[in-house]
């Protein structure tokens, strides 16, 4: 089978490699489509000491087809069109049996979206239905951080909601809020292609941070009284944490998903004397004992979710370099979401 290789920072290729077979409780799966996520271009562009074969790339964003089932699989089938929850915990610490395998001290990301074949646990396997595509189903991990977002965050149907960043995480976000109720969406980014897929997916007031000051610009949009529910989806060495607080309207939340790689620093007056709630999310797992990966593809199948508008870029296999070419320098290719499509 063909699977991208990594043969040192940056440099990407395809090579061949023996199809796996499924262990016990395990499917193989003959992969349709996997999403490059922004975890993929930091590990692959890593020094990370690689030997001279290169090293077999991952993709956690992923589905496609069961073509054989191991022993001891019970409710999955060969022929099924399924969904990976790219998530696998200890299946022994307190946080696992609890159902929040996401903090697992543990936790790995088995996928396999970078090559043609990757065996994993049935129980990861999300039967799909029709009116899904394998395309919109390889966006289920980025949509399914929205849904634990909004679960911290708390969001109901009188709450106003401003979302910081217009990417991928951002825009499922987003989309998530809009089908638990929120009154208002107020999108901040400054990518004038994505903020128009903003209007798309739902944001009832779209603000560009390069044209215009996006603090003012919230504050005219809510009455002066910020929002009750800030989503900050950007991370890195951005300034949009200072940004969120400065929104929130008293009382309100601050949610992080975004990965800060700089100290910070924070307004812990304003936070103080208005009790705004600072709470972060990571990564997904069960709410209520039911699989969030399960919530965000039940609301992908009923159509209040919209995958297809955040893919603007498809690859084969054999073009995996250019693939993360598009998916790194964004800005030049006006990529949102980059997939690996196989026929």
């Amino acid at each position: 089978m063909k699977a991208g290789i990594v043969y040192g920072p940056g440099k990407i290729g395809v090579g061949e490699f023996h199809m796996p077979k499924p262990g016990y409780s395990e499917v193989l799966i003959k992969v349709k489509a996997a999403g490059i996520c922004g975890s993929d271009l930091h590990y692959h562009r890593s020094d990370a000491p690689i030997s001279e074969n290169g090293r077999m790339m991952g993709g956690h964003e992923l589905s496609g087809e069961i073509v054989a089932v191991g022993d001891g699989v019970k409710n999955r089938e060969v022929g099924q069109r399924v969904g990976i929850e790219p998530l696998l915990g200890c299946d022994d610490c307190e946080y696992c049996t609890m159902g929040q395998y996401h903090l697992c001290s543990r936790l790995t990301h088995p996928g396999g979206g970078f090559r043609e074949y990757t065996a994993i646990l049935a129980k990861k396997a999300f039967p799909i239905p029709g009116n899904v595509s394998y395309e919109e189903a390889a966006l289920l991990d980025c949509l399914t951080v929205g849904v634990h977002a909004v679960h911290r965050g708390n969001v109901g149907i009188t709450d106003s909601v401003a979302v910081i960043g217009d990417a991928a995480i951002g825009f499922s976000t987003l989309e998530v809020a809009k089908a638990a109720g929120a009154k208002k969406i107020i999108l901040i980014g400054h990518h004038d292609e994505n903020l128009d897929v903003g209007k798309k997916v739902g944001a009832d007031v779209i603000i560009n941070s390069a044209d215009v000051n996006d603090i003012e610009a919230v504050m005219e949009a809510t009455n002066g009284q910020g929002c009750d529910v800030v989503f900050e989806t950007v991370g890195g060495t951005a300034d949009t944490l200072d940004t969120a607080v400065k929104i929130a309207r008293t009382g309100g939340r601050i949610v992080i998903i975004g990965m800060f790689r700089k100290p910070l620093s924070l307004e812990f007056g304003r936070l103080m004397r208005n009790e705004i709630d600072i709470i972060f999310s990571w990564s997904y797992s069960t709410w209520n004992g039911i699989p969030e990966f399960a919530i965000a593809l039940e609301l992908l199948a009923r159509g209040e979710l919209d995958a297809e508008a955040l893919i603007t870029h498809k690859y084969p296999i054999d073009k995996i370099s250019d693939a993360f070419e598009a998916a790194l320098n964004k800005r030049e290719s006006g990529a949102l979401k980059v997939l690996i499509t196989y026929d």
